[in-house]
Formats: structure tokens, sequence, C-alpha cells
């Protein structure tokens, strides 16, 4: 039987437009399928039985070679977790080490895994990269799965100084002596003390490092000081220089102090993150030291291009005041050298916190000389104008021909305002609880006084200006005994509190009322804490 040849013309053999979307829907795996059917698709297959005349309708052609189908996500996230699970057996491994490639005795040793910022140190190998001069937290070396009842660290986990490292079969390691323990020192090791050998850990930053804070024009604009590292400070690369010193680069991540200058605000807690570079000379037992850490990120908001400098230097600080902010002349000077318990005093501006019937000692901005020969004088007088002619009491000696006064525009660099509270020669009532427990006499009073807060308070007598003052003063402190027979030894104690200054409206000078917050350098602190007993000095 001849079956019958059917001939189709080139437009019947082609694709429907609206097939042809439907089949591309169905291959594109992530495209959400329609909830209710496509008329519009529908009426293009089956065309409606009213529009017989009228020809089908035509859709945009889309062919098959441009359909991107994507891949499935399962198979990624395997993908991912099985990549994770490599890294992740590769940081289990044990670790394979070869003197012979550091030119010495060719032992080989098979050791547990270490982790990416220590290096190894067992037998006669001792990582290159562990230099004498560095700072280096060490602990010794075990297999996780088998327990130890050793210390995790050596050295109650200090980062200690590496002094040297011995030669022979077994490399003894000798760090930094204690202190009080130069011909008795104990923190030495041989690298063979451990069986599988001991991991070090690089330092190059620890808490209580200051910096200074440049930008990227390397203009100084805060300062900085380490609370806590972040996490463990890894080495990126190490160089020998042309003069034999040996410089580190590590990637530091830490928790930090900073204090801008152009807010002048308190310090405030930011994490930051960069490269120091750490360089230790070749002649001498010099140890290393942070020359710089460079590509610093400040804060989470992501602050780049600073660069930190060791140290602080006061000459760097600058302070920008403004006129308007006191209510003045619509003004703007920037004042380099003022420390942070100064305050600013230039042109037409005086800080709204410099007031009459307080004591106060000047310093011209950048400069360590004390005007008025270091005394702290009593203001008596700020007067109007754009130059502020600042008037303090005069001397006895000099009542009607008083030189202590000076304007704010006499420096042009500006000046700065200390307040100052207590000074040797005064003596105090030591209370705790409403009773007397001895007296106190201010021996030394050199260290800075800062001014914490001010509060005014307004009453039926007017208006009474209360400031809140930092001190630390040196005292002799006599506490009362009930022996008759023995007088009580006064003892010499560092006392830092909380000065207590006010200055009604009628009064011509601030009095001290109290010191509170105290502090002592004694167990006698201790005692008082347990007690929950607070210490106050009333002046006598």
């Amino acid at each position: 039987m001849v079956r019958p040849q059917v001939e189709l013309s080139q437009q019947e053999m082609e694709t429907p437009p609206a097939l042809q979307r439907l089949w591309s829907r169905r291959m594109t795996i992530t495209a959400p399928l329609p909830e209710e059917p496509d008329l519009g698709m529908l009426e293009d297959l089956f065309p409606s039985a009213q529009n017989d005349d009228e020809g089908p309708a035509k859709g945009a052609q889309c062919p098959l070679s441009t359909l991107h189908v994507q891949p499935d996500l399962c198979d990624s996230e395997l993908s991912d977790c099985e990549s994770y699970e490599e890294e992740h057996q590769k940081t289990k491994l044990p670790v394979h080490l070869d003197a012979a490639n550091l030119g010495d005795i060719p032992a080989r040793y098979v050791i547990p895994a270490l982790k990416p910022h220590e290096f190894p140190a067992v037998g006669v190998y001792v990582d290159p990269r562990i230099v004498p001069g560095f700072r280096y937290r060490v602990r010794p070396i075990h297999d996780q799965n088998i327990f130890q009842a050793t210390p995790e660290h050596v050295f109650n986990g200090r980062a200690v100084h590496l002094l040297s490292i011995g030669r022979g079969y077994s490399r003894r390691l000798t760090f930094e002596a204690d202190t009080n323990t130069l011909n008795n020192n104990s923190n030495y090791f041989w690298s063979d003390s451990s069986p599988d050998g001991f991991a070090f850990e690089l330092e190059v930053v620890s808490p209580g490092d200051k910096f200074t804070l440049h930008d990227a024009n390397h203009v100084a604009t805060g300062t900085l000081e380490i609370l806590h590292n972040s996490a463990p400070q890894e080495e990126i690369s190490q160089v020998v220089l042309s003069d034999g010193s040996v410089e580190k680069t590590v990637r530091l991540r830490a928790l930090c102090k900073v204090e801008w200058f152009e807010n002048g605000q308190s310090a405030v807690v930011m994490p930051i993150r960069g490269l120091a570079v750490a360089v230790k000379p070749r002649n001498g037992r010099q140890n290393a030291s942070v020359t710089r850490v460079m590509n610093v990120t400040v804060g989470s908001h992501q602050r780049r291009g600073f660069t930190l400098s060791p140290g602080i230097n006061d000459k760097w600080r600058h302070t920008t005041v403004l006129g308007e902010s006191i209510g003045d002349v619509p003004t703007r000077y920037t004042i380099t050298g003022l420390e942070a318990h100064e305050l600013p005093v230039i042109g037409t501006y005086v800080d709204a916190r410099i007031m009459p019937g307080f004591l106060y000692r000047v310093r011209p901005a950048g400069s360590k000389r004390l005007l008025f020969d270091g005394r702290s004088l009593r203001i008596i007088s700020i007067g109007p104008g754009y130059g502020k002619r600042i008037t303090f009491a005069p001397d006895e000696k000099s009542l009607n021909a008083s030189n202590n006064f000076l304007w704010s525009d006499s420096h042009p660099d500006g000046l700065g305002f200390e307040p100052r509270a207590v000074h040797a020669g005064m003596k105090f009532a030591v209370t705790a609880g409403g009773q007397r427990l001895g007296e106190g006499s201010v021996f030394r009073a050199d260290a800075v006084q800062q001014e914490e807060k001010q509060e005014l308070v307004r009453d039926s007598q007017g208006t009474t200006v209360i400031k809140y003052i930092h001190i630390d003063v040196t005292c002799h402190i006599t506490m009362d005994t009930t022996n008759e027979m023995r007088k009580p030894e006064p003892q010499v104690l560092r006392v830092s509190g909380t000065a207590v200054v006010s200055r009604r409206q009628a009064q011509a000078a601030a009095q001290l009322v109290r010191i509170e917050n105290i502090g002592l350098s004694s167990q006698l602190n201790l005692l008082f804490v347990t007690q929950q007993a607070k210490l106050v000095f009333h002046p006598l």
C-alpha cells in the first residue's frame, strides 16, 4: 500500500511563536510557572472560533540558541560544600619538614597540622621566619585527637622577645627575662623538649601601643591606642634589607580607642585593619620595632587610606574651633599643638568652658613653656571685642600694677587653658560613710587635671556653675588610730579622683567642695571597695 505524500508549505512547517515561548519557559528551570493559564498563549495556539477570518497573531520569535539554562542550585551548593570540606581536610593534614632544605642535617619530621599564622620548630628544624629580636607567643604542638595535660601556651600565654637560637642537634631558644630575673632567666627551652615541637605565633603590635593617625595627605588626624587584637597577626612577607636588617610585614586586625582631632569629642572604640611593618636592626641586641602601619581601614564604615606612625606627638594634634558655636563672630580657627586636656583660645574665640572665678594654667600652643611662671591663676574677667582681654588675679605685691593679663589674639598660634582644682599644700579630711578616718595633705600636683563635665544649677539665688575635674596627686595620708602612746605615721599615697568645684553667682572665686570617686595606690583601696564604703576628701 502506497501512502500518499503530503507536502507541507514552508509556513506550515514553522513552529508557532506561542509554542516557542512555551518551550522556552519550560527549558528555563528557575522561571516561575504561571499560577493561572496564559490566555494569550492559548489563544495563539488555539484561535477562537469567532476570529476564524483573522490571521494568527504573530509574536516575537525566540530562537533556541539564545536560551540560557541556569545551572541547578543544588549542584552548585554541593560543589561549594565539597570544596570547603577539601580545604578543611587540608588544615588537618600533617606537616612534613625537611631540615636539609635549610642547609642543615637531613632530618625529616612529621608533625600535626599548624594554624596558618604559626611557624614550626622541632629538633634541628627551626623555621627561617623565626628571627631573634621579634616577639612570639609559643605553644607546644600536640595532636588534637590526643588529650594533653600540658598548658596550651608557654610563658603564661605572653608574647616574649626571642633573644637567641642556639646550635647543635637540639636548638636552645632563649627569650627575654622577666622583671628582676636577669641573672636567673627561666624563659628558655630546647626545640626537642616537646616530641612534636613548638608552634610560634608572631606579634608585632600589642595592647597598649599608641599611634598617630595620618590621612592620605600625610596630615595627622587623630591618635589611636590598641585595646585588643581581634585576630592573630599573620606574617605576609620577610625581607632582608641592604643594611642587613630584617623587615617583616604583618596583617593586623585590632580593636582600638580612636580620638579624632577635628571634632574634639572623647575617644571612641573602633575596629581597624592594616599591614604593620616591623624592622629588626642587624647590629646589636636591639629588638624589632614597628616603623609604620599602612593601608589602614578605620571603623565599620571602612574609612580607608590611613597610615599609623608609632607614638603620639602633641605637636601634630590640631583643633578646629568655630566662633558661631559660642555666639560670636563667625570665624574659624585651627590650633596645632594643644593637648587633650587644654581648652582653646585664639583670635576672637574663647572656649565657653573658660569662666571667671576658676583657676587655670596657660600655655602657648606648640610650646612647652608655661605663662606666668607656670602658676595657676584665677580669672577675674573676660572682656568683649575682637581681641578679648583675659584678666587674672594680681599678685600680692603688685595689686595696683598687675601684669597678669593677656589678649585672646596675643599669640597667633593660640593658647591652651588647663583647669586646676587642687594644688600642693592643700589639706583634706578623709571620710567614709560620714565618719572621719584621718587627714591628708597634697605633696605633689604635677599631673594634668582635666575637666570632665560642667553643670549649671539655677535656683532662687541665681545660677551656680559646678565643674567636675579629674585629678591625680600625691598625698601624705595619716589615718586616725586609738593608740594614744604612739602617733600614727603618714603614708605617701597616690590619690586619683574627681574634684567638685562650684561658684555661685555672687562669689568672686570658685570653691572646692569635695573630692569623690577616690582611688588609692594602696591595699586600703581594696578594703574600702569590699566594704562598699566610698572615700570622700573634704577640704580643711
